[in-house]
Formats: C-alpha cells, sequence, structure tokens
C-alpha cells in the first residue's frame, strides 16, 4: 500500500481486521531479523486509513515489547485436546445420526427387498 497506512500491535493486540497483502506480511517477517526487541513477541499488523498509520514497519517494530501476557505454555498441547475432544463429540453424534436414521432406513429396505 502508498500512505502512511501500516499499523502493527505487540503483546497478542487486537485491532480492526482489514486485507493485508502476502507481501506486506512477508516484509514485516524479514524486517522482524534487525529487531531484536520482536523476540518473544505476538504482533498484530493491518492496514489503517491513510494518515493514521506508518509508511514503513520500521518505526512501529522499533517500539515492538516483548509479550507480558501468558500464552498457554504449549499451543501445540491445547491444540490436540480441541482436537480430541472435537473427534469424540463427532464419533458420538455419528453414532446417533447411525442409530436414528441409517438403521431404520436400512430395516426398511430390506423390508421391501423380502430381505430379513
Amino acid at each position: 500500500p502508498t500512505g502512511k497506512v501500516l499499523a502493527l500491535k505487540d503483546n497478542g493486540g487486537d485491532m480492526n481486521v482489514t486485507a493485508v497483502r502476502y507481501e506486506d506480511i512477508a516484509s514485516l517477517c524479514v524486517e522482524c531479523i534487525d529487531y531484536d526487541n520482536t523476540k518473544r513477541s505476538t504482533l498484530t499488523t493491518m492496514n489503517v486509513e491513510d494518515g493514521e498509520g506508518e509508511e514503513t514497519y520500521a518505526p512501529l517494530l522499533a517500539k515492538v515489547k516483548a509479550d507480558s501476557r501468558e500464552f498457554p505454555e504449549t499451543l501445540l498441547g491445547e491444540h490436540k485436546k480441541a482436537a480430541r475432544l472435537g473427534s469424540t463429540v463427532l464419533v458420538a453424534f455419528m453414532a446417533i445420526i447411525t442409530k436414528a436414521v441409517v438403521i431404520p432406513i436400512g430395516k426398511l429396505m430390506m423390508g421391501l427387498l423380502g430381505l430379513k
């Protein structure tokens, strides 16, 4: 984008959702390498109205601070727990559907075909 439209928040801060080009995200990732203060920081970036942001990420990255809020120790562990729960719910739902719909339809078809 052109103009002062780039915005950034550290600590996983919330921002209004806007479209951000892939090349802008790539640029941000590369620029972070030059700023040691961006280590251990969760960044959020969006585009804002012209004049409310910056033309480059440099002045924004210079102000980034490390995360101060607690994030789960292992996001992968949290993901696995959620996936297990979701799988269990899905299997239970499928069992109920099978018992309530598929089996009766199967019995009806068998009866119609004369196969008991």
